[in-house]
């Protein structure tokens, strides 16, 4: 019998990363997934039992140094098919650099752009050389060239410097065999993206597994929304 292939998913009490770990568990992986207080994530665990023994919670705060890197050793001797590190504040409600306290700054900046490069260089010594991708929830607002109408601006230059940062990643890993993507998971139904957005986190949850499937084995930084369409940088 074939290995089932397994997935990371980090962030996934709720919204994009609950519907993302749905989703790799519906294409016959199996799924490690990260909740801040796991005994509190009620529908993450509603997953779990449906699926038993394809499915392991592991607790991981995001705004937490030592968690970030430990969180290596908790995956023991297990190897890594696909990680997706989903995590993400929309930051201060006034949105506005003219407004904003180096407090605000210090925690948009570490959860939405630093946090998930520090875990990710924990986690790329589990990720299996060849078809292993490393994804990141990125954002359209990250993008520089497409950014025509400003607003938001401290969420997009958090999701910028996220960009950047994986990008240096990527040159660090080069010769590694490995795949990384910035992922925009489209505007979203979320408690961040609102009632009124266009996309279901079903459709795009289904998408952003599908395009991970899709780059396994590619060996580039590719920047893509969740039906595998390129975002200019």
């Amino acid at each position: 019998m074939a290995e089932h292939r397994l997935a990371l998913v980090v962030g996934a009490n709720r919204g994009i990363g609950l519907g993302v770990t749905e989703a790799f568990l519906a294409a016959g992986w199996d799924v490690i997934a990260t909740a801040r207080r796991p005994a509190e994530a009620t529908a993450l665990g509603d997953v779990a039992d449906r699926h038993r023994g394809r499915m392991t919670i592991l607790p991981l705060e995001m705004t937490d140094p030592t968690a970030l890197d430990g969180f290596g050793a908790l995956l023991g001797d297990r190897k890594l098919d696909a990680v997706l590190i989903n995590a993400g504040v929309a930051g201060p409600g006034h949105r506005s650099a003219d407004a904003a306290t180096e407090v605000e700054i210090g925690v948009l900046m570490f959860t939405n752009a630093v946090a998930p490069i520090r875990l990710a260089r924990t986690i790329v010594p589990h990720l299996k050389p060849g078809p292993g991708v490393l994804a990141f929830s990125s954002s359209v607002m990250g993008s520089v060239a497409m950014n025509s109408g400003g607003g938001h601006e401290l969420y997009r230059a958090s999701k910028a410097a996220l960009n950047s940062l994986t990008r240096g990643l990527w040159g660090e890993l080069r010769g590694r065999n490995l795949t990384v993507l910035s992922l925009h998971p489209g505007w979203v139904r979320t408690d961040m993206g609102g009632a009124g957005a266009p996309v279901s986190v079903e459709e795009s949850a289904q998408g952003i597994v599908r395009v991970i499937e899709a780059q396994s084995g590619a060996y580039q930084h590719r920047y893509l929304d969740y039906n595998g369409s390129e975002i200019a940088w």
